[in-house]
C-alpha cells in the first residue's frame, strides 16, 4: 500500500488515500466513482486499457492533482470500482522507483 495526496485540479477537495501498487498498471491512478464524486473529478474522456485477463475495456478519465514528498503534480485518474491503485506511470512522473524482493516479499518505493 502507498499512501498519497489527491486533489481536485481546483484544490477544493483533497484525500489522503492508501494506493494498492499495481505493477501492471502503467496509468497514474485508478479510484472508485465514490472518490472521484468525493473529489469533484470532471470526467474529460474514456481510455482504453487492456485488463490482466486480456481484456479491452474502456474506463471514464479525469485529471486530478497528486502529492508525493515535495511534488505537487497533475496526474491521470481512471474511474473503475475496486481497490484504488497506484501505476507505474505514477511513479515515473514522480521520478521514484519501487523495489520488489519476491524472497523477502517486500516492496521498497524510493525516490530516484
Amino acid at each position: 500500500m502507498v499512501e498519497a495526496t489527491i486533489a481536485s485540479p481546483s484544490l477544493k477537495a483533497v484525500q489522503i488515500p492508501y494506493f494498492v501498487l499495481d505493477t501492471g498498471f502503467t496509468g497514474d491512478l485508478a479510484v472508485t466513482s465514490l472518490m472521484a464524486q468525493e473529489l469533484g473529478l470532471q470526467v474529460d474522456g474514456v481510455q482504453e486499457m487492456k485488463t490482466a485477463e486480456n481484456r479491452l475495456v474502456s474506463f471514464p478519465t479525469a485529471n486530478a492533482i497528486a502529492v508525493m514528498g515535495p511534488d505537487r503534480l497533475l496526474v491521470s485518474v481512471i474511474i473503475k470500482e475496486g481497490l484504488p491503485l497506484l501505476g507505474i506511470s505514477f511513479l515515473e512522473k514522480f521520478k521514484y522507483k519501487a523495489i520488489v524482493d519476491c524472497y523477502k516479499k517486500t516492496v521498497e518505493i524510493l525516490a530516484s
